[in-house]
């Protein structure tokens, strides 16, 4: 405002000229922000302005450096070198042209300006380099802040794992080791019992064998690297084919299944080895989780962004502190460690194969019919 208020007290033939270079200058302010060499030289031309302003009118308008000096530091260093150097020599030249040195305090008036066109810009320019430092700084810190956190939490997790791990194979292990003991011993008092007790260790063996290949999926679909073997399906098709191996188990526990897939083909590219996995997955969950006489939904709808397999259930009601942790290797429905012949990993297994087809399973509380649904949904990329 101050070297507007100078210009207005200039007589009509500088006024005019001068209200064109201000304009001008205000002109080439509001465009610096262009490409480098654009940049470059609207900055030039504002110093130009600048220096012609207070040549022909007074040197106070030198001032006006300060008003395009945060400019200047986003040019390379080089060309910030350049443009001060002008500066500082065509400022002390048009002082001494001016006949100013005779008055000590216009001296005075006249060094801000000059430092801030020639030094002031360098100031700021190490001040930002030094903010800018300060935020990389702190993000960084905060980024081995959440590692470390991440790398913690996946450790106890691990930890975790293996405790579950361990306990889930010694007690069939141990029930192996004590059958297998008594039938060498010859403890089996009639070929009945013995009988009773190898089908005993056939069962306990294919549950080993049975929580040895799911840990052998969940280690496998956990690295970032497994490779996937995806080819285009009527993914309609594909889940009707997989519930219908379940129609005998469902009729067994007296389960009504409930089936809404369109009649119409719905082409998707995926895994089919996997998603078999996964959709089965579920539906043994239901079948193992759920009490006699349970009603089972199970259904399909697309958009045009996804697709979604619903599965869903009238049975047990998972509660919210189970809820959160529902998809947590070696978690079940009823918190307990007994011999229901699950791994606690079923869910664990389809959460990530979901994962790896860029998807999501989630947990749906309250849906529309039933007292919970799983929700398996794939993105339809075009």
């Amino acid at each position: 405002m101050i070297p507007v208020y100078f210009l207005l007290q200039e007589p009509p033939a500088k006024i005019y000229p001068g209200l064109v270079l201000v304009a001008m200058l205000l002109v080439m302010f509001r465009q610096v922000y262009w490409t480098p060499r654009i940049s470059l030289i609207l900055i030039a031309g504002e110093l130009a302005i600048t220096l012609l302003l207070g040549y022909l009118f007074n040197p106070v308008y030198l001032y006006i450096v300060f008003i395009f000096s945060n400019q200047i530091v986003r040019l390379p260093l080089r060309w910030m070198y350049v443009i001060s150097v002008s500066f500082a020599v065509s400022a002390l030249y048009l002082m001494y042209d001016s006949g100013m040195f005779a008055e000590f305090y216009i001296i005075m008036i006249m060094i801000p300006p000059l430092f801030g066109g020639s030094i002031l810009p360098f100031i700021m320019r190490a001040s930002l380099k030094y903010k800018e430092m300060n935020e990389r700084l702190e993000l960084t810190v905060k980024e081995l802040e959440i590692k470390s956190r991440e790398k913690m939490l996946a450790e106890e997790s691990k930890k975790r794992m293996l405790a579950d791990i361990s306990h889930d194979l010694k007690t069939p292990i141990t029930t192996i080791q004590g059958y297998s003991k008594a039938l060498y011993e010859g403890m089996a008092d009639n070929p009945e019992q013995a009988k009773k007790y190898l089908k005993y260790i056939h069962d306990k063996s294919i549950r080993v064998a049975t929580l040895i290949d799911e840990l052998f999926m969940f280690s496998k679909l956990d690295n970032p690297d497994y490779a996937t073997n995806k080819v285009e399906r009527d993914v309609c098709e594909f889940v009707r084919e997989v519930i219908v191996e379940y129609f005998d188990l469902f009729a067994e526990k007296e389960m009504q299944l409930n089936i809404e897939i369109p009649d119409t083909k719905i082409l998707h590219r995926f895994d089919q080895q996997l998603m078999y996995r996964a959709v089965s997955n579920l539906l043994e969950n239901a079948l193992k989780y759920n009490p006699v006489k349970t009603d089972i939904f199970v259904g399909l709808t697309s958009t045009a962004h996804e697709i979604t397999i619903k599965i869903g259930d009238s049975g047990t009601v998972i509660p919210d502190e189970l809820a959160k942790d529902i998809f947590e290797p070696f978690v079940r429905g009823d918190r307990s460690r007994k011999e229901d012949g699950g791994t606690g990993l079923g869910l664990a297994i389809a959460k990530k194969i979901a994962e790896v087809h860029d998807g999501k399973l989630v947990l749906d509380t309250k849906p529309e019919r039933g007292v919970k649904a799983f929700v398996f949904e794939l993105p339809r990329i075009r």
